[in-house]
Formats: C-alpha cells, structure tokens, sequence
C-alpha cells in the first residue's frame, strides 16, 4: 500500500512537472512558429510535412495531453519520430542536436504517467 501511495504521488509529482514543461514548450514553439516572418514559397513539400509533425504535432499532442495524458502523450512521440522519419528520408541524417527532443520531452513525460495512472493500469491489464 505505502509502494503504491508513493508511485502515485510521484504521477502527481510528473504530471505537473509534465504541464509545466508543456506550457514552457509551447510557448517558445510558438515564438519560432510566427516570431520569424517564413517565406511560405520558399518551404518544400517534404519541409511542410515536416512542419505539419514538428512543431504542430508535437503542440497538438502536449494540449491533448492536458486532459488525456496517454493519447497526448503517444501523439507528441510518434509526431517527433514521424518528423525525425521525414527528415532522415529527405536529408539522409536525422537533425543534429537535442532541441527537438527537448520540447517533445514533456510529451513523453505525460505518456509515462498516463501509463503509469491508477485508472489506466486495470484496463491495460485487462488487455
């Protein structure tokens, strides 16, 4: 019971420490998006489908995430490794540097703790 009373205050404690890190994502993915004026026919295709992964998806998914913390969640990783997939296919490398995976970090955070959430664990062992 005192295992159990522990994990979940740790949930708690990572949930909101997922929200937090949600909002400050958000907000400077947003400032990337419309704080530099884009040249929007300058954008390839495969640069827009990028886009439409990285930062929309991964945005998308940490808003979900404030409600259902396992769809939000499992949207911002798999819209990161769809952008990661997309870059790698067009460039032949995946994106240097850690950013990406930074701002996607709460996302990931919020899939751990949906996972881990007393109301989920009886229907995944159900399963």
């Amino acid at each position: 019971m005192v295992k159990q009373q522990k994990q979940n205050r740790l949930v708690v404690m990572l949930r909101w420490l997922a929200r937090a890190g949600s909002l400050v994502s958000v907000f400077f993915l947003l400032l990337f998006l419309f704080g530099e004026e884009m040249v929007i026919s300058k954008i390839s295709f495969v640069e827009w489908i990028g886009l439409l992964f990285f930062p929309i998806g991964v945005t998308v998914g940490m808003l979900l995430a404030w409600r259902w913390e396992t769809l939000g969640g499992a949207v911002t990783v798999l819209s990161l490794l769809a952008f990661y997939g997309v870059m790698y296919s067009d460039r032949g490398y995946f994106p240097e540097g850690i950013w990406f995976m930074l701002f996607a970090l709460p996302g990931l955070v919020f899939l751990y703790c949906g996972l881990r959430s007393s109301k989920t664990l009886p229907t995944l062992r159900a399963v």
